[in-house]
C-alpha cells in the first residue's frame, strides 16, 4: 500500500513563494507581471539614455521621458501641436516627402486631449497614454487566451508579451501600444460574436493604425469559415440575422481601411497623398519605383541580400508563417487567432517593405505566439523569458538607440 506521505514527496510540493503567488486575485498577478517588467525595461533604457550622445534625434543623455519621445514620436508630437498640412511637401526632384500625413490622428490628438485636462507636459502624457493602454492590452490578452489555454499557460503568455522584444512600445510615445489594447478587444469581440459592439472599435484602431483592411479581411475569412461550418459541414447555425450584421462590420472596416486614404486626399487635393507620403520612407530603398501589392518582401530580398538569394528568403519567410499558423497546435487556440494571423501577414506581405521597422510592424501578431507558452517545463520557461529579454536588448541597441545619423528606425 502506497503510503499518502510518500506520494505527496513523489510529487514536487509547489513553496511558499508558488503557493502564495497562486492565492493572488488574476488581477492582481496581472499587474504585478506588467509593472515588474515595465520597471526593467525602464531601468534597460535608462542605461541605452545615458550613454547616449548628442545627434539629430536627442541631446547627450536625457532624461526618460524624451528618450521615450524620439523617432515617429516627434511627429505625434507635430500633429498635436499643427494638425496636418493642406499640400505634401515636396523634394526637388518633384516626389513627395516624408510629412504627418503618415501617422493617423487618433493617439495625438488623445494625447493633446490628455495634457490640456492634466496640465502634463506632451512627452509625459504620450507615455501614460502607452502606459496604461499597455495594461489594458494585457488584461484583454489573457482573457483572451484563457477562453483557450489553463491560467497558467495565459499568464506565461502574458509575461513573454510583456517581455519581448517590441515591448518597449507599452512605455514610449507610439501609437501602437493603444493599437494592440484594441487589437485584443476586438478579438475578444469576435470569439464572443458581438458585432455591433465592434463598431466603435473598428472605427478607432482603423484611425489609429492602419490595419483596417487586415480587420475586414480577417472577418472575410471568418465568413467564410461560418458558411462553411453552415452549409458544408453543419455543425452550427448561421442565420440570416446575424450574417446581415456581420457583413455589415466587415464593409464598415473595409471602409475604414480606406478612410485615412481618403481623407488626406481630399484635403490635399491628390487622391494618393498617403499612398506616397509613405512611399517616401521607401523610396530610397527602391530606387524609386513602386513596388506592386505583393512584391514588397521579394524587392527587400534584393535589396538586403541580392538575388536570387533575396526571393529565395522571402519565399523562405512566407512559407514559415503559413506553417506556423496550419500547425495542429494552433487549434488549441481558436479559428480566430489563426484567421487574424493570416489576415494580418497577408495585409503585411501585399504593402510593407521590410526595413527596420518590420519588427515593430509585426507586432500585432502577439496573440498568434501564444505556442510558445504552452510547454511546462521551468528550464524552458527560464530560457524563453531570457531569450525574450535578450531580444529586447538587442531590438533597443539597433533600432531605438541612435548611433549618428541613424538610418534604423524602429
Amino acid at each position: 500500500m502506497i503510503d499518502a506521505r510518500e506520494f505527496r514527496l513523489g510529487r514536487e510540493e509547489p513553496g511558499a513563494l508558488a503557493r502564495g503567488w497562486r492565492a493572488l486575485p488574476v488581477w492582481l498577478q496581472l499587474m504585478i507581471v506588467y509593472f515588474a517588467t515595465r520597471i526593467l525595461t525602464t531601468a534597460t533604457m535608462l542605461v541605452f539614455a545615458a550613454n547616449q550622445e548628442e545627434t539629430w534625434q536627442t541631446p547627450a543623455r536625457p532624461d526618460y521621458w524624451t528618450f521615450a519621445n524620439i523617432w515617429d514620436a516627434e511627429w505625434y508630437r507635430y500633429i498635436s501641436l499643427a494638425g496636418y498640412p493642406s499640400e505634401l511637401p515636396m523634394r526637388e526632384d518633384g516626389t513627395a516627402g516624408e510629412s504627418a500625413w503618415a501617422f493617423m490622428p487618433v493617439y495625438p490628438l488623445m494625447a493633446r486631449g490628455l495634457s490640456m485636462m492634466t496640465f502634463l507636459p506632451f512627452e509625459v502624457v504620450t507615455v501614460l497614454l502607452s502606459l496604461g493602454a499597455g495594461l489594458g492590452t494585457v488584461f484583454a490578452t489573457h482573457r483572451l487566451l484563457r477562453r483557450f489555454v489553463p491560467h497558467g499557460v495565459a499568464m506565461f503568455a502574458v509575461l513573454l508579451l510583456c517581455l519581448g522584444p517590441i515591448s518597449p512600445m507599452f512605455q514610449v510615445g507610439y501609437a501602437e501600444a493603444l493599437h494592440f489594447w484594441m487589437l485584443a478587444l476586438l478579438l475578444n469581440l469576435l470569439v464572443d460574436r458581438r458585432w455591433l459592439a465592434m463598431i466603435p472599435l473598428v472605427i478607432l484602431a482603423s484611425l489609429t493604425r492602419p490595419t483596417g483592411l487586415a480587420w475586414a479581411f480577417t472577418l472575410l475569412l471568418y465568413i467564410l469559415y461560418r458558411y462553411r461550418n453552415r452549409f458544408v459541414t453543419r455543425l452550427e447555425r448561421f442565420d440570416a440575422a446575424e450574417q446581415r450584421r456581420l457583413w455589415g462590420v466587415a464593409v464598415l472596416s473595409g471602409v475604414m481601411g480606406l478612410a485615412w486614404l481618403a481623407i488626406a486626399g481630399a484635403v490635399t487635393g491628390q487622391w494618393d497623398a498617403y499612398l506616397e507620403t509613405e512611399f517616401a520612407w521607401r523610396r530610397q530603398y527602391t530606387g524609386g519605383e513602386s513596388p506592386p501589392p505583393f512584391t514588397p518582401w521579394f524587392w527587400a530580398g534584393g535589396f538586403w541580400f541580392g538575388q536570387p538569394a533575396g526571393a529565395v528568403i522571402a519565399a523562405a519567410a512566407v512559407l514559415l508563417f503559413a506553417l506556423w499558423f496550419t500547425r495542429p497546435v494552433m487549434r488549441r487556440f481558436g479559428i480566430e487567432i489563426t484567421l487574424w494571423g493570416a489576415a494580418y501577414t497577408s495585409y503585411v506581405l501585399a504593402v510593407f517593405f521590410p526595413q527596420s521597422s518590420f519588427f515593430r510592424i509585426l507586432f500585432p501578431l502577439f496573440p498568434a505566439a501564444a505556442p510558445l507558452a504552452l510547454p511546462r517545463s521551468p528550464l524552458y520557461r527560464v530560457l524563453v523569458a531570457l531569450a525574450a529579454f535578450a531580444l529586447q536588448v538587442a531590438w533597443l541597441h539597433w533600432m531605438w538607440f541612435v548611433i549618428g545619423h541613424d538610418w534604423t528606425p524602429p
